[in-house]
């Protein structure tokens, strides 16, 4: 998903038709062919994208279809899509507005986290941190401290800040004995 935020709905508006401004059409279809192994240079931009043979190019076809399955896509109405956040939706608006997005996906699907893409780096994702991050705290949705410890400690508990000896990775562990003796 990418977010594209600001603090007013109008302001986050214009910051996403900006982006759509020096998004390149080309390079969408360029990346899209990566993607399914249709070389969509060879359509033409007004064809409706309905079938594609490879189970990579349905998969990622259906990416940016399904929001709205209905839809006929054209070539370029792919690539006009692709060209900000590649395949996955693009939520813009408000700090309210997007916490009601990501909270309406949470409810209805019940996923516990958002892998977010960027328009604009760091930019981006510095606006989701900075204005949409306080709304889901205000709202209960998001934490706003972290437990202490490593990853490891967290996932395996206290005393674990290292793998065990039973872990195959253990084995390449470098041991400061070993090596003073040598």
């Amino acid at each position: 998903m990418t977010v594209i935020t600001a603090p007013s709905h109008a302001d986050a508006q214009a910051k996403f038709a900006d982006y759509r401004r020096y998004a390149n059409p080309e390079g969408a279809l360029a990346l899209m062919s990566g993607w399914t192994g249709v070389d969509f240079s060879r359509l033409d931009p007004n064809q409706i994208v309905q079938h594609v043979e490879s189970e990579a190019g349905r998969t990622a076809l259906e990416n940016v279809t399904r929001a709205d399955p209905q839809r006929a896509w054209t070539v370029s109405e792919v690539a006009s899509h692709v060209a900000i956040g590649g395949i996955g939706p693009v939520v813009v608006g408000s700090p309210d507005h997007v916490a009601d997005e990501l909270e309406s996906w949470i409810d209805e699907t019940g996923i516990d986290g958002f892998n977010l893409a960027f328009a604009v780096r760091p930019e981006t994702f510095s606006d989701v941190v900075d204005l949409v991050v306080p709304v889901l705290q205000k709202r209960g949705r998001y934490k706003r401290d972290y437990l202490q410890g490593t990853l490891r400690e967290k996932l395996f508990g206290q005393g674990q800040a290292r793998l065990g000896p039973e872990h195959p990775a253990a084995r390449y562990r470098w041991r400061a004995q070993e090596k003073l003796q040598a």
